[in-house]
């Protein structure tokens, strides 16, 4: 079996490695710190029976992948492992596409155990997820995004009107915050997404799936 680690730290990296070698001395394990690099490795080596995911990584995100894999119709099975361990966000991934999703707070039998009914052709969520509200729709989906890059729902509200062509002065009348504060949320927005000015702010939160377009 190959299988691909997707996880920008080296020292989780090795620790799913030994998940997975524990359940299967043959499989053959490829790692990769981005989903740059996981995408080129798809697009050249042999399929993958198994990926493990991390949703928060330089560039483009885990979301981002999940999505890529639909548009290109890649048939894979696609274990999120991640410390974002709300249920909002462990529904999302299984709407987008994922197979299961394990919390790296676990322990490794339980990692094995989840990664087992995976492969045995289930979908795999842990019981808190099962036991939260419905799944997500698009805006929520969006705020997880959001929360994954530090941004709160105001900096999310900003954003949209930022993208629907607003002045610093009318945001300010919309969000009901001062036009300094707008500002101080303009500035947070272009650090966290590495943009400089409005225009790309907007063409960046699109292509991470922090707004519609």
């Amino acid at each position: 079996m190959h299988a691909l680690i997707i996880d920008d730290h080296p020292v989780f990296q090795d620790a799913l490695a030994s998940v997975l070698k524990d359940l299967d001395m043959r499989i053959r394990i490829k790692t990769a710190a981005s989903v740059a690099e996981a995408l080129a490795l798809i697009d050249r080596e042999t399929p993958y029976r198994l990926v493990t995911l991390d949703l928060t990584m330089p560039g483009l995100d885990g979301f981002a992948f999940l999505r890529i894999l639909q548009q290109r119709r890649i048939a894979t099975s696609v274990v999120v492992v991640s410390a974002v361990e709300d249920p909002a966000t462990m529904q999302a991934c299984i709407a987008e596409g994922a197979k299961g999703f394990i919390p790296k707070s676990w322990r490794m039998d339980r990692m094995q155990a989840a990664v087992k009914r995976v492969l045995a052709g289930e979908t795999f969520l842990p019981e808190e997820a099962l036991t939260g509200p419905p799944a997500p729709g698009a805006e929520v989906q969006q705020l997880v995004r959001c929360k994954e890059l530090g941004l709160s729902e105001k900096h999310h509200r900003v954003l949209k009107c930022v993208a629907a062509g607003m002045t610093n002065k009318q945001i300010a009348a919309t969000v009901h915050v001062s036009v300094h504060t707008v500002k101080a949320h303009n500035a947070r927005l272009f650090e966290a997404l590495g943009t400089a000015n409005r225009t790309d702010t907007v063409m960046e939160a699109v292509r991470l799936g922090l707004i519609d377009q």
